[in-house]
């Protein structure tokens, strides 16, 4: 790490969107395991026990396993992309889609982002109202600007936030589900209804994996870079620690939301607190900072993409980062207090539309026109001319993107029989992915023929 990222006192960061210097490239994969466990650790986390209720326990584990084997792979890529060029994700983009496409997506992923943001802030005021009531939407205020200022400091203050409270939250967690057991009847989660393995594979990974993937290479970058003489070993923690923790604290989580939903008729077992002595009621308070840990990682990624747009029409002043931390965190939490968990199907159904075939086609992109070969300047290109802003593959791209997103709509036509089997979100996303790869091979033997005539 740099001077500045050894001292005690904790930076402001104002990297922006520029590319990660080396000798700050240091994340190792235990690390990067315990960023994403826990930013996938959410207070929220719990509602997708909600979300299932009714599939049963065993149908519940089997469905976040078959969900992590599908979103395993392109989330593996798309983590090993910022270990090959450490910048993010949508500064990536801007070779797939184009300065232009990639400018408008950064807008729109910015804010699904402080949805994110909003979601968990809301579950984080609902708990502290329930505790605490009569401050009203006090406990959302202060909710934001708590997480607005970890976020103020950058990647190097997220790390040391991560590492000194994982334990402190597991602690919590270990609390309220001791007291769940202990004061609660235990109900064991039966299935008492059919279960819908494609919609419910599409939520989980909306819900997890596949609308953090995207968001990986904004982390990875600040990893060890890779090489080819890296262990095998070591090269396959890089790649699975992500997912595999994304993964597990949806596991953990989903099951105790469920489970308490069984037992309580309630998911949100931060909600016990209100009944319990001192230590539970401590602990209930101290599950606020599973939400910080996501919401760290909600606005951060929304940062660097809001910063992504405005760096397309010049280098941003060193202040606009934390500005932008402010802005955003201040919209994000006014959707909290809006009450935006209560759109929150929609919400994830609007997300695996949205975000599966743009990661599908950027990692297609990536590897099989080799981008990590590009010279890291071929990113931060200028725009001259209208052209500019669309070259090509950037039309094909954004056709394609706009194809899979109308394509996973029209999932209300297909058949009640297959629908039901089918995950079709990421079905469609792999459509779209091969239409698009198919595309680009046409295009490359039309090249090839125009040069041997």
């Amino acid at each position: 790490m740099t001077e500045a990222a050894h001292s005690e006192t904790p930076h402001v960061e104002t990297l922006g969107v520029a590319p990660v210097p080396g000798v700050d490239r240091t994340m190792r994969p235990g690390m990067l395991f315990l960023i994403w466990a826990l930013a996938s650790a959410s207070a929220t986390t719990p509602v997708i026990g909600l979300l299932l209720h009714g599939i049963g326990l065993w149908n519940f584990i089997l469905i976040v396993l078959l969900a992590t084997g599908i979103g395993l792979i392109p989330a593996m890529l798309l983590s090993h992309m910022g270990r090959q060029t450490p910048i993010i994700s949508m500064v990536m983009a801007r070779r797939t889609f184009g300065i232009g496409g990639a400018t408008l997506l950064a807008i729109l992923y910015t804010v699904l982002g402080a949805g994110w943001f909003g979601l968990n802030t809301d579950v984080g005021g609902n708990i502290l109202g329930t505790l605490f009531p009569g401050f009203g939407i006090l406990w959302y205020i202060v909710l934001g600007v708590l997480q607005m200022v970890l976020v103020f400091f950058g990647m190097e203050m997220l790390e040391k936030f991560y590492q000194y409270t994982a334990l402190l939250f597991l602690l919590c967690y270990a609390v309220l589900a001791y007291y769940l057991f202990t004061r609660h009847p235990f109900v064991f989660p039966v299935a008492t209804q059919r279960v819908d393995w494609g919609q419910d594979i599409d939520w989980v990974l909306s819900f997890s994996l596949l609308a953090w993937a995207y968001d990986f290479p904004t982390v990875t970058r600040f990893c060890v870079p890779w090489t080819a003489q890296e262990k095998p070993s070591d090269r396959a923690l890089y790649l699975l620690s992500p997912a595999i923790g994304v993964m597990s604290a949806v596991l953990f989580m989903g099951l105790l939301g469920l489970v308490s939903l069984r037992m309580t008729g309630d998911w949100n077992i931060a909600l016990l607190g209100k009944n319990l002595p001192f230590w539970g009621e401590v602990s209930a308070i101290g599950v606020i900072l599973a939400i910080a840990h996501t919401n760290a990682m909600n606005l951060y990624p929304a940062v660097t993409k809001l910063l992504a747009v405005i760096s397309v029409a010049g280098k941003p002043p060193r202040f606009m980062q934390p500005a932008i931390v402010i802005l955003l965190g201040v919209f994000a939490t006014l959707l909290a207090i809006a009450g935006i968990l209560n759109l929150i199907e929609g919400f994830l159904s609007m997300l695996g539309s949205l975000l599966f075939p743009f990661s599908f086609i950027l990692v297609v992109d990536w590897f099989h026109g080799k981008r990590y070969d590009d010279a890291i300047s071929l990113f931060y290109q200028r725009a001259h001319t209208w052209r500019d802003y669309f070259l090509w593959p950037a039309p094909w791209a954004l056709g394609a993107l706009i194809f899979g997103i109308v394509l996973a709509q029209l999932g209300v036509l297909i058949p009640p029989a297959l629908i039901h089997i089918l995950p079709w979100q990421v079905c469609s996303a792999l459509m779209t992915a091969v239409i698009y790869y198919s595309g680009l091979r046409v295009m490359e033997q039309r090249v090839q023929r125009r040069k041997m005539a």
